[in-house]
């Protein structure tokens, strides 16, 4: 069992990696780069693919070609319900429909 000042340490590490790269619009470019660059983890029932290599914790990239265009963020690998799903990408297209198109991942742009 960790300590709480691990806990804590862990559970702000994850808040703000899911909250650096939310469900976003990006590049053809950027999806495929992300497929090619490590073997995909896929999910039964889950669109797209997962990053298997953890930005932090349990928080992985997911990336999802859906009706032409192309869509990533972070997700908890561990809780589904976080998952980048059809019916929350037309829930974001319908509330951001000039949302910018990212070329890479958001905290490592300069």
């Amino acid at each position: 069992m960790l300590d709480p000042e691990t806990q804590a340490y862990l559970a702000e590490s994850k808040a703000k990696a899911l909250k650096s790269f939310p469900l976003s619009r990006v590049t053809e470019d950027f999806h495929d780069q992300m497929l090619e660059v490590l073997p995909p983890a896929y999910r039964k029932g889950a669109p797209g693919f997962f990053i298997i290599e953890a930005a932090t914790d349990d928080v992985h990239a997911q990336f999802v070609a859906y009706r032409g265009k192309f869509y990533g963020g972070y997700v908890e690998l561990s809780k589904p319900e976080t998952y980048l799903t059809r019916d929350a990408i037309e829930a974001f297209e319908t509330a951001n429909p000039e949302a910018p198109i990212l070329t890479w991942y958001p905290e490592d742009r300069a």
